[in-house]
């Protein structure tokens, strides 16, 4: 009976033994993995490093009147894109944005790149004069909005930048903006019509306006709104895909000029 005792007492013992060999080994298999997996870790994390310079994460910084120019200024010189493509249910239209509206190109690029363009749509179509759009009612676009800030940002009139077909200008407001400063999310291209050299000089004198000779060729030839010069801010044109412009245009459209038909936009930097 003691034989027996001591037998199974050997036999618990044995057993424990063993369940503590089992644990001892599946900790140092797991203690083991895990500082596998950091190393790997790690490894991959210096690697990545090696293979590309290390940038400077930038704090996203709301725009104010008082530090518009200053970050639309920087934002430009570190993003230096200026062709666009604008994707509508129409088409698509590449655009080539101007550097001698480096904070206007500054501002659309650095909203294309928070995707605050995405799912807005062209809100006001006048046949034979403009498309608008950049905007929408819903309460996403308004959270967007704060977080880019309130801004709007300084004219950028060049003399050599005018509303012809294809052009992409700036809203603004025209009340208490003597400066006519732009409105920093909402923008409208140019439609038009071509003018008679007659039309040219009617639209002199009705908006106390002086075309040059070589405006009022384009004018004449390719059309577009010549007395909306000086009073918005171009900062690009219409490269390719002109033809979508006619396509929006046509659009019906209900008596605020809103078309039936919803015609989002969307944005695609290029280079």
């Amino acid at each position: 009976m003691k034989r027996m005792k001591n037998t199974a007492l050997s036999i618990i013992s044995i057993a424990a033994f063993c369940v503590s060999l089992f644990i001892a080994c599946s900790q140092t298999k797991k203690e083991s993995n895990t500082d596998s997996t950091l190393i790997q870790s790690k490894n991959k994390k210096i690697k990545a490093q090696s293979a590309e310079p290390k940038k400077k994460k930038l704090k996203f910084i709301s725009l104010t009147e008082n530090n518009v120019v200053a970050e639309l200024t920087k934002y430009g010189e570190e993003n230096k894109e200026t062709i666009v493509l604008m994707k509508t249910p129409k088409g698509n239209m590449k655009i080539k944005l101007y550097e001698n509206t480096p904070l206007h190109r500054a501002n659309i690029i650095r909203l294309i790149k928070n995707n605050f363009y995405k799912d807005t749509e062209f809100y006001r179509v006048v046949k034979d004069f403009m498309i608008q759009g950049g905007d929408n009612d819903d309460w996403s676009r308004q959270t967007l909005k704060n977080k880019m800030g309130v801004y709007t940002i300084p004219a950028e009139f060049r003399a050599e930048n005018i509303h012809k077909k294809g052009a992409l200008s700036m809203a603004r407001e025209y009340e208490n903006n003597p400066d006519m400063r732009s409105v920093p999310f909402e923008f409208f291209i140019v439609q038009g019509t071509p003018y008679t050299e007659g039309e040219i000089l009617g639209a002199e004198l009705q908006y106390e306006i002086k075309i040059k000779p070589e405006h009022k060729k384009i004018y004449m030839t390719q059309g577009g709104t010549p007395h909306l010069d000086g009073k918005h801010t171009v900062f690009g044109q219409v490269i390719e895909g002109i033809d979508v412009i006619d396509k929006i245009a046509s659009v019906k459209v209900d008596e605020g000029d809103w078309p039936i038909e919803d015609i989002t936009i969307d944005f695609e930097i290029i280079k």
